[in-house]
């Protein structure tokens, strides 16, 4: 009778617990089902409210928080995108490369690379042009500053840089395009022959003293390295032909394309970090 008495507890535990098992199995899918599953009209379930409500600004809308009630808003001055210290993983690699390019894109701290200027000189008036471009001048770099230029800079100036009558476009303009061969281009002691004065008119555009706009701002499309490779591409023009766009010593330019010329293959090979030696 005993063991009858114990036998009988245990199926009696073992069937409570059996039950206690369906009904925790049951809740968790009813809890499941309010997150996952058939859809219905009941408002979701706000686990974690202060993600859900907290405070954001969203474009074009109203403002609660401030007295003008606009969301869009300035930065607050001297707000930069990112600290001084920065995400980026230390070590090498094209992910840790791109990164680093991101932020220094970002921040455009380096004023020689990204704006043409001697660093510290851009609160003056009128600012100090880099006489040298700060990238590394090899045979890529012109190459892609051959495409670049050919695809955005003939129209005007046409292939061979002369302005004036060489770019289908720029013979129909009232003021006709430089001639970027011409000696004041070239002179690096001079106010336009800098690498940095190039860059600033390929990237800001170039404006008159009445505020005519004599070319416009090619930023939209050219970025700050591609445009460091167009003037590498320009300042191997010049070494190639000279102002009439005649083969330096060589007299008349031959009917072929700058890049097909023997004489611009010197030009190229030639170069050194600023594109001279």
């Amino acid at each position: 009778m005993i063991q009858a008495g114990n036998t009988t507890k245990a199926m009696t535990r073992w069937a409570l617990n059996g039950a206690l098992g369906v009904v925790v199995l049951g809740s968790a899918m009813t809890f499941m089902s309010g997150c996952r599953g058939d859809r219905t009209d009941a408002p979701p379930r706000q686990f974690f409210p202060d993600m859900d409500d907290q405070p954001k600004l969203k474009a074009q809308s109203e403002s609660k928080f401030f007295e003008d009630k606009r969301s869009q808003r300035l930065p607050v001055e001297g707000t930069v995108a990112f600290g001084s210290t920065g995400l980026i993983p230390e070590g090498s690699g094209q992910w840790v490369e791109m990164k680093g390019k991101d932020r220094a894109d970002m921040l455009k701290a380096d004023e020689t690379y990204y704006f043409g200027l001697v660093a510290g000189s851009a609160s003056q008036d009128p600012p100090a042009y880099a006489e040298r471009m700060p990238v590394e001048v090899n045979k890529e770099l012109i190459m892609r500053g051959m495409e670049r230029f050919n695809i955005y800079c003939t129209a005007c100036h046409g292939y061979d840089g002369l302005g004036n009558d060489s770019g289908l476009v720029g013979r129909m303009m009232n003021v006709r395009p430089v001639n970027l061969l011409d000696n004041k281009y070239r002179d690096r002691s001079g106010e336009f022959g800098t690498d940095g004065y190039l860059f600033h008119i390929i990237r800001e555009g170039l404006w008159a003293p009445d505020g005519a706009n004599r070319m416009p701002s090619y930023k939209h499309a050219v970025d700050e390295q591609d445009a460091w490779a167009i003037v590498s591409y320009i300042r191997t023009l010049q070494r190639a032909f000279d102002a009439k766009g005649r083969r330096l010593g060589q007299g008349e330019i031959p009917g072929q394309t700058p890049g097909q010329d023997s004489e611009m293959n010197q030009a190229i090979a030639s170069t050194d970090n600023g594109g001279e030696k």
